[in-house]
């Protein structure tokens, strides 16, 4: 105490008491005030209607983040390796041709089908050699026999 009064004067003339006391009568109303609270909370958490832009929210912050990782992937690499785009934009250009062609052939009806058919082209002329290369070429012994069992 003695070092204390020599250190720090000021300091040792602050009484030793605990300055924090609870107000008087506080608890005897405490029960009713805390229902009180409880109550308006749970009117307030009762939510009005749900926005569209609530649950817009989760979607646009997720594709916001797809976006500014593909940017952050895409750009350097487009940047640093050219030749990489090029081969890729060339994959994609057969790729569109190939399904291009295929959403014509799945969207074609009955009457179209048969009269591309029945088209006659004088430069498709087959010889039985051509026909025999064909098959020779896309099937195997096996599928040819069982074929011909078939029939």
């Amino acid at each position: 105490m003695d070092k204390l009064k020599n250190d720090a004067p000021e300091l040792s003339k602050i009484k030793k008491e605990n300055p924090f006391r609870t107000p008087d009568n506080y608890f005897d109303d405490f029960s009713a005030r805390l229902q009180m609270q409880i109550d308006a909370e749970k009117r307030a958490k009762v939510p009005g209607k749900i926005r569209f832009i609530q649950l817009l929210k989760p979607a646009l912050g997720l594709a916001a983040s797809f976006a500014l990782i593909i940017m952050l992937v895409y750009v350097p690499l487009k940047t640093f390796m050219p030749h990489h785009a090029v081969t890729l934009a060339e994959n994609t250009e057969e790729y569109d041709t190939e399904t291009g062609i295929l959403n014509y052939i799945e969207n074609i009806d009955e009457s179209s089908f048969i009269s591309l058919l029945n088209e006659t082209d004088d430069d498709d002329n087959f010889t039985d050699d051509d026909l025999a290369l064909y098959v020779s070429a896309n099937f195997n012994d096996y599928e040819l026999y069982e074929n011909l069992q078939n029939q």
